[in-house]
C-alpha cells in the first residue's frame, strides 16, 4: 500500500516535466489512495468570525520563503490555461446581469395615483430566454421598486407586472412565425413591506401560467427572448380604523359622537365597547369599559379594514353600519344583517392618512344642520334623508330599501332652486375649427393557444397597426385648409404630434380675434332688434353687437351677459376631431400612441374597452357614428351630390369625383407588411377577402376598384391606400358638415358642441318647446317615480298555445271552441314618445277613495295627469 509520503515524492518527481496546471489536473484525476483517506481532514463547524490577529514575524518569514519558492514557476502558462476555459467559466460562473438593466418611468402617469415602470431587455441577456429565470433574477429589483413606491405613495398599492416575450412556431413548410403576446396576472395588494414578498411568489406562477397556456399541449410555440417587464403600480388607501384621532371640531360641538382616546390599533372594538357599555360620564375614557366585553375578535385584523366587519358582525350577533365625514356624512357600509336587529351606528373618521371608528351616539342630531329645516327631523341611515316625524320615516323605509342594494346620499334642489331650463347658449355657437380624420392600419396575423370549442371564448386574430392617417381642418365659415397626409411608421403618435401643433395654430388664431365688419344691412338690423338673438329675450337697453371673432362677421344684437357667453377663449375653448367609429376602431389606435405625447388628457368610458370620448389638452374626439348611425357609404348615399362641397373643392374633375362618391374597397387584410405598399398592381379579388366577416367582395365591386386604380394613376398599392383615406376623410368632412348645418337651422345647435345624439336631443328639447320644468324636491316622490321605472323587454308569454278552430285542421267537437288571436301595432315605442309627459305641479293625492272617479273625468289630453301605484289581482 502506498503512503502518503510515497505518494507526495512520486508526483514530486514528475516536476520537471509538468506545469502546474498538469500537476493539478494529475491530483483530481488520480484515485485517492486507502492510507491517505484516513488523515484527510474533515470540514469545521460554521463559527462566529473573528478578525485574524496581526501575522507574527516567524510566519511572516515563511510566507515570503514560499513565496520566493514559487517565483520561478512559468506565470504565463497558468494565465494561458486559465484563457483557455475562460468561455466556459464565464457561462458556469457569471454574475448576476439583472443589475445592467434598469427600470425607467414609462411616460404616461395620473399624478401621484398611477405610474408605470418599464425594464428593457437586451438580446443575449443571461436569463433572457427563460422567463421563469428571468423572474427569479430580477425579483430583487421588482422588491426594491415597490418599496420605494409603498414610501412614496405614503400608504398601500396595486401592481400588476406585465411579462412580453417573443415566441417563435416552425410550421410544416420550414417557415417561422413569430408573436410577441404580453402575459399579465391580477393585479396585487400590498399594504406594508413584509408583504412584498408573498404577492410576487404569488404573481410570478400567475404569470407563467399565462405563457403555459401558449407553449403546452402541442402548440408549437418556443420562447426566444424576454422583451419587456412592465410594472404598474396604482395608490391603494383601505380605509381601516387605528389609534385615536381627535373628532374635527364641527363634530365636537354636536355632541353626538363619541370618540374613546385609545392608544392602541384596536378602535372599532373600542367603539362597539362605548356603544355597548355606554358610559354616563366622560366616554372618551377607555377605563369606563371592562375589557372583558365578550366580543369575539378572532381572525379579525389591527387595525380592522372595512372589509372586515361583516366577520365582526357573524360573530359577535351584531348589525354594524359604517359612515363617513366629507364636509358631511356619507354612506360607506350598511349592515345586511336582519331588520328586526338593532343598529349600532359608525362613524370613521381621517386625519393624515390615518382612520380611526367612532361610536355615534345620536344619528339625528349629527345630521340635523344637513337640511335648512329647523324643526326636530327623522334621518334615514339609509338615504340620510330627514322627515319631520318618525311615523314619516317608518312609512320611507321599505320605500327606500326597494331601490336597488347600494346606500346612497341623495341630495334634492331646494324649493325655490329647482326650475330647469335651457341653459348651455354657447353650444349655438359653431365650433370655430372642426377636424375630420382617419387611419389605415396593418392587419398582422395573431396565432394563440387553442380555445376549448365547448365554453365561451374571444380569440385575439389579428394585431393593427395604424400606417396610415389623413386630416382635413374645417373653419366655421367652411373655409378648408388642404388635408394632411402620413404613411409612415408610428403613425398614430406621428398623428397626435400633428394635432397638437394645429392646437397650438388654432389658440393663436383664437388670441387675434378678427374686427367687426358692419354693412349697411347689418346697422339696421341692428337697429330694429326687439330680442336677444341669444336667448330670445326682450332687449331692454342693455342691447351690444354680437359679431363672430373668427370671420369678423355681424351676427346679431344680444344682451351684454348673452354675449359674454359666446367668448371664444384661446385656453378653454375646445377643437373637435371627428372620426367616424371612433368608439369602436380608431380610439384602440390612439391610446397606444397617446401616452408619448405630452398634454392632459380625459376621457368618458362607454365600458373598459370603448370610450364615448376622450381629450388631449383642448383637442375633443369624438364619434360621428354617436350621431350618424349607419356606415359612411349609406350617409353618402343620402345626401345630395351637389351637397360635398369640400370633395368637390380637391377633385373638381365630375367623372373622379363619382368615382370616390361610391362605396370603395380596400384589401384590410392582405396588407400585412410595409412591402405591400411597394406593390405596383391592384391585388387579386381574392386578397380583398374578409376573414372578420368571412366574405369577399362581388366582381362588381371589384371593376369599381380597377376603374379607381386607372383613373386616378395609382403606381402603386401605396397611392391607393392613400386615396382611399383621403377620400373617407374628405366624404366624411362633407356629410358631418351638412349634419351641421341642418341641425344649427332646425335647432340653433352645433352638433360638435356635443358628445353624443342624446345630448343634443335633450337641448333641442329644452330650447325648441321653451319648457320651463320642475325638478323634484321631495325625495319620496323620487323614490316613487324611481320603483315604477321599467326596461329591456316587457311581455307576458304563453310558451304553447293550441286552438280548437272549427275552420282548422284537427278540430275536435268535443272540446269547447278556442281561438289564437295575434295583435300588433306599429311604432309602439314612437307613439309613446309622442305622448304628454309632466312638466310640474307635483303634489300628494289626500283622499285617494273618490281617485277613481275623478281619473275617469279628466280627458285622454287634458292638462293634469296621475303617476298611480296599484296592485294587480
Amino acid at each position: 500500500m502506498v503512503t502518503m509520503d510515497e505518494y507526495i515524492e512520486q508526483l514530486l518527481a514528475e516536476m520537471p516535466e509538468s506545469t502546474l496546471h498538469d500537476v493539478v489536473k494529475n491530483i483530481l484525476d488520480e484515485p485517492i489512495p486507502e492510507a491517505v483517506k484516513g488523515r484527510l481532514l474533515k470540514p469545521l463547524q460554521p463559527r462566529k468570525y473573528r478578525p485574524s490577529p496581526p501575522p507574527r514575524k516567524a510566519k511572516e518569514r515563511k510566507r515570503k520563503a514560499i513565496e520566493k519558492e514559487f517565483d520561478p514557476i512559468p506565470r504565463h502558462k497558468v494565465l494561458r490555461s486559465v484563457k483557455d476555459y475562460q468561455d466556459e467559466i464565464q457561462g458556469l460562473f457569471a454574475e448576476n446581469k439583472t443589475d445592467e438593466l434598469t427600470f425607467r418611468q414609462t411616460p404616461w402617469a395620473l399624478g401621484n395615483f398611477l405610474r408605470g415602470w418599464q425594464l428593457d431587455v437586451p438580446r443575449g441577456h443571461p436569463q433572457g430566454a427563460d422567463p421563469r429565470a428571468f423572474l427569479e433574477s430580477t425579483e430583487s429589483q421588482i422588491r426594491r421598486k415597490l418599496e420605494e413606491e409603498l414610501r412614496a405613495l405614503g400608504g398601500g398599492l396595486k401592481f400588476q407586472l406585465a411579462l412580453k416575450v417573443d415566441l417563435v412556431k416552425v410550421n410544416p413548410d420550414g417557415s417561422e412565425e413569430y408573436t410577441d403576446p404580453v402575459l399579465r396576472h391580477k393585479q396585487e395588494t400590498v399594504l406594508q413591506e413584509s408583504e412584498i414578498t408573498a404577492a410576487l411568489r404569488q404573481a410570478f406562477p400567475r404569470v407563467l401560467e399565462t405563457l403555459e397556456k401558449w407553449t403546452q399541449r402541442g402548440s408549437g410555440w418556443a420562447v426566444v427572448q424576454v422583451h419587456t417587464l412592465w410594472l404598474d403600480i396604482a395608490r391603494y388607501q383601505l380605509l381601516r380604523g387605528g389609534s385615536y384621532i381627535p373628532l374635527p371640531k364641527k363634530l365636537q360641538d354636536k355632541k353626538a359622537v363619541v370618540n374613546v382616546k385609545n392608544g392602541d390599533d384596536h378602535c372599532l372594538r373600542w367603539a362597539l365597547r362605548s356603544a355597548l357599555f355606554q358610559a354616563a360620564k366622560d366616554p372618551q375614557r377607555p377605563a369606563k369599559y371592562p375589557t372583558e366585553d365578550g366580543l369575539d375578535f378572532t381572525g379579525i385584523e389591527a387595525p380592522t379594514p372595512i372589509s372586515q366587519i361583516g366577520m365582526v358582525e357573524r360573530q359577535n350577533n351584531l348589525a354594524i353600519n359604517v359612515f363617513g365625514w366629507d364636509k358631511g356624512v356619507i354612506v360607506h357600509r350598511l349592515s345586511k344583517q336582519p331588520e328586526d336587529m338593532p343598529r349600532t351606528n359608525l362613524l370613521l373618521i381621517e386625519k393624515a392618512g390615518k382612520f380611526h371608528y367612532t361610536w355615534i351616539k345620536n344619528l339625528n342630531r349629527l345630521l340635523y344642520d344637513q337640511s335648512k329645516h329647523r324643526e326636530k327631523k327623522h334621518f334615514c341611515e339609509r338615504c340620510l334623508h330627514g322627515y319631520s316625524r318618525e311615523d314619516l320615516l317608518e312609512d320611507h323605509k321599505p320605500e327606500c330599501q326597494g331601490i336597488g342594494e347600494t346606500a346612497a346620499r341623495m341630495e334634492m334642489p331646494e324649493e325655490g332652486k329647482n326650475k330647469f331650463t335651457f341653459q348651455n347658449h354657447h353650444k349655438q355657437l359653431p365650433a370655430p375649427y372642426i377636424i375630420y380624420a382617419d387611419f389605415e392600419a396593418l392587419t398582422t396575423k395573431v396565432e394563440g393557444p387553442e380555445l376549448d370549442p365547448t365554453k365561451s371564448n374571444t380569440q385575439r386574430t389579428q394585431h393593427h397597426e395604424a400606417c396610415s392617417y389623413c386630416y382635413v381642418k374645417v373653419r366655421c365659415d367652411g373655409q378648408t385648409e388642404a388635408p394632411v397626409e402620413y404613411r409612415g411608421p408610428n403613425a398614430a403618435e406621428h398623428f397626435l404630434r400633428a394635432l397638437v401643433s394645429e392646437e397650438r395654430g388654432v389658440k393663436k388664431a383664437l388670441s387675434n380675434p378678427q374686427a367687426m365688419l358692419m354693412t349697411r344691412a347689418d346697422w339696421e338690423t341692428h337697429r330694429t332688434a326687439r330680442r336677444c338673438h341669444v336667448c330670445d329675450g326682450l332687449l331692454e337697453g342693455d342691447s351690444v353687437r354680437d359679431h363672430c371673432h373668427i370671420t369678423g362677421k355681424y351676427r346679431g344684437a344680444a344682451h351684454s351677459a348673452c354675449n359674454l357667453k359666446l367668448r371664444l377663449d384661446p385656453k378653454t375653448t375646445t377643437i373637435p376631431v371627428v372620426f367616424h367609429n371612433l368608439r369602436g376602431y380608431d380610439s384602440h389606435l390612439l391610446m397606444q400612441a397617446i401616452s408619448k405625447v405630452e398634454g392632459r388628457m380625459s376621457c368618458i368610458p362607454n365600458n373598459t374597452e370603448k370610450y364615448i370620448s376622450f381629450s388631449l389638452g383642448q383637442l375633443r374626439f369624438i364619434d360621428s357614428a354617436q350621431f350618424l348611425q349607419a356606415s359612411l357609404s349609406k350617409l353618402v348615399d343620402a345626401n345630395k351630390p351637389e351637397a360635398f362641397h369640400i370633395t368637390a373643392r380637391y377633385e373638381p374633375d365630375h367623372q373622379k369625383r363619382t368615382l370616390l362618391m361610391r362605396k370603395g374597397v380596400y384589401p384590410y387584410e392582405y396588407v400585412d407588411s410595409w412591402e405591400r405598399f411597394e406593390e405596383t398592381k391592384l391585388p387579386p379579388k381574392e386578397a380583398f377577402y374578409s376573414k372578420l366577416s368571412d366574405e369577399h367582395i362581388d366582381d362588381d365591386d371589384y371593376k369599381h376598384a380597377q376603374r379607381v386604380w386607372e383613373t386616378f394613376g395609382c403606381q402603386t398599392l401605396g397611392n391607393y391606400a392613400d386615396l382611399y383615406c383621403r377620400t373617407d376623410v374628405l366624404l366624411l368632412a362633407d356629410v358631418f358638415e351638412n349634419f351641421r348645418k341642418t341641425s344649427q337651422k332646425q335647432y340653433g345647435l352645433d352638433p360638435a358642441n356635443y358628445y353624443t345624439s342624446p345630448g343634443l336631443s335633450w337641448d333641442a328639447l329644452l330650447k325648441k318647446t321653451g319648457v320651463e320644468l320642475e325638478l323634484l324636491t321631495d325625495y319620496d316622490q323620487h323614490l316613487f317615480i324611481e320603483k315604477g321605472m321599467r326596461g329591456g323587454i316587457s311581455m307576458v308569454s304563453k310558451r304553447h298555445a293550441r286552438a280548437n278552430n272549427p275552420a282548422v285542421e284537427g278540430y275536435d267537437p268535443e272540446k269547447p271552441n278556442s281561438h289564437i288571436l295575434y295583435l300588433d301595432a306599429n311604432n309602439l315605442y314612437g307613439w309613446a314618445m309622442s305622448q304628454p309627459l309632466p312638466t310640474g305641479g307635483f303634489r300628494w293625492v289626500e283622499d285617494c277613495d273618490g281617485l277613481g272617479g275623478t281619473i275617469k273625468d279628466q280627458p285622454a289630453d287634458g292638462p293634469m295627469g296621475f303617476i298611480l301605484e296599484v296592485g294587480l289581482e
